[in-house]
């Protein structure tokens, strides 16, 4: 796998922004921006604010490194962040369009926000 461009993207989400939502009120917020397995995750969760805050900040840092490479926006819904078997945040861009690029995550909380780091690579994966 060849890097042909790469971008950063970091955000930062007050926790208390997200403590108002409950997932029986299908609120039309959460359902624009999460998937389905997003918020099983999250409100599988004791506490789900902070990993509703570090999922929505995990999306608006990659969103703001596609810009940085010239890429157009996804909607929030076709950027899905996940869990992988060793609990470590994983990125599947749920769009064709985006098929040459490799995304790494990194998500953090404290008592009062969340934060993300992104980095969004263009690769070329002609391998021989």
């Amino acid at each position: 796998m060849e890097i042909k461009n790469f971008s950063i993207g970091a955000d930062i989400e007050s926790i208390d922004r997200f403590r108002k939502f409950n997932r029986a009120d299908a609120n039309s917020f959460l359902n624009r921006i999460f998937t389905k397995n997003e918020l099983d995750y999250c409100f599988s969760k004791e506490d789900t604010a902070p990993h509703l805050a570090a999922r929505y900040s995990g999306k608006e840092a990659i969103i703001k490194a596609l810009s940085g490479i010239s890429k157009s926006t996804l909607d929030y819904r076709d950027i899905e962040i996940f869990n992988n078997e060793n609990g470590a945040p994983m990125v599947r861009l749920n769009n064709s369009n985006f098929d040459k690029l490799h995304t790494i995550i990194s998500l953090s909380h404290c008592s009062d926000k969340a934060l993300a780091f992104a980095i969004v690579m263009k690769v070329d994966s002609n391998e021989k």
